[in-house]
């Protein structure tokens, strides 16, 4: 189960923007919501202990969470004491992977963003195994913007390049990367942009990606969905557990991972499954 941006707290400071903020929303092309202003975190409160409870219904081999766990980038203690109260009630025995975010550890991370990050989530670089597939976690927005951490960067570089190596001489089925930033939205050599990675970062990734044959990156960050292809290579966007921005619902992906080969589909939360039956991914 893939969940993407629950962003405890996004709600609650968008409903308080003023227009030329919200004009400068629309110019994004982000859709914004039209609530009266309001505080806490009960938006959030509510779509993520649904995702945490279609876990438990469903009972996946592990959740995924890609990133913007938390709205406030800075001092997020209640969004995140709130975030950790609600995770905590999802059974002990599926797994809960996270993934960073630029709300996790600023859209420029530094040492001490980084350092907060894995006191409060764990690594934000690393792999696992899992059915004879192998999963990815990288902290994309060092590769979005390294300025204040370059060997960081050269760190997850070489991470990478090592354990795509490792996977496919142990004869994994698929590997799979989970990120926040989507390496690209339509094609590998597009323009830079806030949404994706740029160009000179992206093609050094996607290029380890296709010399080891990953077979999909799934990621979030747009809180909408989309999907892309790159040869081999499918990158999957996920729409937002929390707060959406554009044209789809909140919700999550159910994903299944066959030797075969890969299959997803997004369910808003209206039309959540009661449990999880072959086909339902598709």
């Amino acid at each position: 189960m893939q969940l993407a941006d629950p962003q405890f707290g996004m709600y609650a400071q968008l409903s308080r923007i003023d227009d030329a903020e919200r004009i400068r929303f629309d110019g994004m092309g982000l859709k914004l919501p039209f609530a009266p202003e309001t505080y806490g975190l009960e938006y959030e409160t509510d779509h993520y202990s649904k995702a945490i409870a279609a876990a438990n219904r469903l009972r996946p081999d592990f959740v995924v969470t890609c990133g913007d766990m938390c709205n406030n980038k800075i001092d997020p203690a209640d969004e995140l004491a709130e975030l950790k109260r609600i995770t905590s009630t999802l059974d002990p025995d599926i797994p809960m992977y996270w993934v960073a975010g630029n709300h996790d550890v600023t859209n420029e991370p530094t040492y001490e963003s980084i350092e907060n990050y894995r006191e409060r989530f764990g690594p934000d670089f690393y792999s696992f195994d899992r059915s004879g597939s192998h999963f990815v976690v990288l902290n994309s927005t060092v590769w979005q913007q390294p300025v204040n951490v370059p060997d960081e960067l050269d760190k997850q570089r070489e991470f990478l390049k090592s354990d795509l190596r490792s996977a496919r001489e142990a004869g994994a089925d698929n590997i799979v990367l989970f990120t926040h930033h989507p390496p690209f939205l339509t094609y590998v050599d597009e323009g830079d942009s806030w949404l994706v990675l740029p160009q000179e970062r992206r093609r050094i990734l996607v290029d380890l990606l296709t010399e080891y044959d990953v077979a999909t990156v799934f990621s979030g960050h747009w809180h909408r969905n989309h999907t892309a292809f790159f040869g081999g290579l499918q990158i999957v966007v996920t729409g937002a557990t929390g707060l959406p921005l554009g044209p789809d619902p909140s919700g999550l992906r159910l994903v299944t991972v066959r030797p075969e080969g890969i299959s997803h589909r997004f369910y808003a939360f209206d039309e959540m499954p009661t449990e999880f039956s072959p086909g339902l991914e598709t």
